[in-house]
């Protein structure tokens, strides 16, 4: 396996050794190769198993216990959340001084984990004289391996560094440690590329269940609950009773309900199919998973139009706050645990409709805190209101121009 032996200077530019080859079985002793072995069996045991935590420190640490380093760090490109930007950050470490490495980022340019990263070869950095620059010395404590899992733009796991630290004064690695690193490395990521598979078919297994679940329930269970409704309203009409009639127009109502009920789990089971799909919808629902302990029954919610298709990114933005707002006033104010949310586009108008079932208006306080979202109202070409509903509890209703969602995204 060829790979660079440099000095500990990050500020020069190593020059590479001859290619060096090691015939493991011959010349590593055999209680150091089984301990690099049993390292990469328990790395690959470990992501098979059922350990939950992040595979990355269960890397760190196992690496750490195979090369006997005072310090261990993983190390690839940031987080698509991160917001780190370009670059490298350490997203675990093993070690005594690792508190102040947790999220340590730094530039991949002239950093020698950017240039295993690149192309794919190993770095062994040998003295102990070092003159290091940067966040990325951190990593370095004397005698140090820099081993990448994976190159840079290959398909498959996304590719970090290892880096394997030892302090001045204790025993340097050797580019016979190098090369059974390198040899676990091999296996750690083919361990990695198992699991990843073994995960992608689980989530495809679960995505088609879902799926099915979803036709089945638009396809044949919504449709016989409309017949039925459709039957009911029938038989309204062929009573003369005006107190059945209103029964049966009342149960007409419940099973338009139950319809409703249905397409939004329907939403829900293909939104948790695919996790990637945004959208307003998405976003509304995820803000009713993270408010539901605060209410006595999850807030119900109904949507009606192409409401992802019609609005707006900053649109939505606006919508989500609201519907936030709308369900904290109702937990402060309304006296109830209980409240329905409705979200609509029709005619080039977005409505929004959040109902209760609590003490109604008591007074200016509730009022005052439809103030911020009047507001928002104002910069889409909307308006707020809120007022009492029979028999009992409130509604805010909310509106914007959905055609003007170009406007508003400027501003």
């Amino acid at each position: 396996m060829p790979h660079e032996t440099i000095p500990v200077t990050l500020n020069e530019r190593p020059e590479a050794c001859p290619e060096t080859v090691i015939d493991l079985p011959a010349h590593l002793p055999l209680p150091r190769r089984s301990r690099w072995v049993a390292a990469s069996a328990d790395f690959i045991e470990g992501l098979r198993g059922e350990r939950t935590g992040d595979p990355l420190m269960l890397l760190a640490d196992i690496f750490a216990s195979a090369a006997d380093a005072d310090l261990v760090c993983v190390i690839g490109p940031p987080g698509v959340d991160s917001g780190v930007g370009d670059g490298f950050v350490v997203h675990a470490a093993h070690g005594s001084a690792t508190r102040p490495l947790d999220g340590l980022a730094f530039p991949v340019a002239g950093s020698l984990c950017g240039r295993a990263m690149a192309t794919g070869r190993p770095v062994l950095v040998g003295r102990e004289e070092r003159e290091a620059a940067g966040p990325e010395s951190l990593l370095i404590l004397g005698s140090t391996l820099v081993v990448p899992l994976g190159k840079a733009g290959e398909t498959g796991p996304p590719a970090v560094v290892l880096t394997a630290s030892r302090p001045s004064g204790a025993p340097p690695f050797t580019a016979v440690d190098l090369d059974t690193a390198v040899d676990f490395a091999r296996l750690a990521y083919a361990g990695r590329h198992l699991e990843q598979s073994s995960t992608d078919r689980a989530r495809l297994a679960v995505r088609t269940d879902r799926d099915r679940i979803a036709r089945e329930l638009h396809d044949r269970v919504i449709q016989r609950v409309f017949a039925v409704g459709l039957a009911v309203r029938a038989l309204g009409g062929m009573t003369a009773d005006p107190v059945f009639g209103r029964r049966l127009a009342d149960q007409v109502g419940a099973l338009d309900a139950v319809i409703a009920d249905l397409r939004t789990a329907i939403f829900g089971l293909s939104t948790q199919a695919d996790p990637d799909r945004h959208g307003l919808r998405r976003s509304i629902v995820d803000l009713l998973d993270e408010v539901g302990p605060l209410f006595a029954h999850p807030p119900r919610v109904v949507f009606s139009g192409a409401i992802d298709l019609l609005v707006s990114t900053s649109l939505a933005d606006d919508v989500v706050a609201v519907v936030r707002e709308g369900l904290t006033n109702v937990v402060r104010h309304s006296g109830t645990r209980e409240a329905e949310v409705r979200v609509s586009v029709a005619a080039h108008i977005l409505t929004v409709e959040i109902g209760d079932t609590g003490v109604g208006l008591t007074g200016a306080s509730r009022r005052s805190g439809v103030a911020n979202l009047a507001v928002r109202a104002e910069r889409w070409q909307g308006m707020v209101s809120l007022r009492d509903r029979a028999p009992r509890g409130a509604e805010l209703r909310w509106t914007a121009r959905v055609s003007d969602a170009s406007a508003g995204t400027s501003r």
